[in-house]
């Protein structure tokens, strides 16, 4: 059963409000990451951020507060960023990608991180206050909808938030809009060859905690909205154990013990790839 796109969108947003307002320490955020698979969260996160393409460098590099575990991927290992460059990060999020970009196009670039999650706002903001970057600002917005000019931006990062959209059309279709001629995307998404259980796709909770979808659908969406030089330059398999580790999921895989083993086998399929593009 299909949810209304708004329904989907307020779920996200609650569900990554909470966990924007979750301190270390805390359980139950309910984001597939460290909190359900660690008794030390701060290690959780860190080993998760590993697998997935952070270095033991990008961790130091940015505040503590910045990494919360919930991408598929490191956007910024292969966006090419140089000096002088004005970048947008979409969804976000406490801002541990837009902190790695502020350092790579330097004082005299700039870093937009566009969320729609107040909560994420004001942690992201608090996050550049503290460690003093200048050349980062946070704006309270969708990804459909985005509060940035017209061919304004040179590189888009993105980090499993375009996976959460309900209108990834349109999304695409902003993306397009705000980057200048020649600009690129580079953005990591969750994908797999399977199909999503059916039982998932009628689940709130799986649809706001971020489904993947086909590697060749994605594709089609980006050349739907006028990009060009489209692939995939990069794919890392996402630990599986983060997902099924899940409070929510352990907790569905009980009421639906039949379903436990499809469950985990499309687990084991996602990963997490990198999608480049460009505007001719």
């Amino acid at each position: 059963m299909a949810h209304e796109p708004g329904v989907v969108k307020q779920a996200v947003r609650e569900r990554y409000g909470q966990v924007a307002d979750k301190r270390p320490g805390e359980k139950g955020a309910g984001c597939c990451g460290p909190s359900c698979c660690s008794d030390d969260e701060s290690a959780g996160t860190d080993d998760l951020s590993r697998k997935i393409g952070y270095t033991e460098a990008d961790l130091r590099a940015v505040p503590e507060d910045a990494n919360l575990g919930l991408g598929c991927g490191n956007p910024t290992a292969i966006a090419s960023l140089r000096p002088g460059q004005t970048v947008l990060d979409l969804g976000s999020g406490a801002g541990i990608d837009c902190f790695l970009a502020a350092r790579q196009v330097g004082p005299t670039g700039k870093v937009i991180g566009v969320d729609m999650t107040p909560e994420m706002i004001a942690r992201a903001r608090g996050n550049a206050e503290q460690a003093v970057y200048t050349n980062v600002e946070f704006r309270l917005g969708e990804i459909e909808q985005l509060p940035v000019a017209d061919s304004s931006v040179d590189v888009i990062i993105s980090n499993c938030v375009l996976n959460l959209s309900p209108a990834k059309d349109r999304a695409l279709a902003e993306a397009y809009r705000v980057l200048k001629p020649g600009g690129r995307i580079v953005v990591s998404y969750m994908v797999s060859e399977r199909p999503v259980p059916s039982v998932l796709e009628g689940n709130l909770d799986a649809v706001a905690a971020c489904l993947p979808t086909f590697r060749e659908r994605y594709l089609e969406q980006f050349r739907n909205a006028g990009f060009t030089n489209v692939r995939i330059t990069n794919e890392k398999p996402y630990p599986a154990s983060y997902i099924l580790g899940d409070p929510g999921v352990i907790e569905f895989i009980a009421a639906h013990p039949d379903e436990a083993r499809e469950l985990a086998t499309f687990a084991g399929s996602i990963a997490g790839a990198h999608f480049e593009a460009a505007k001719a």
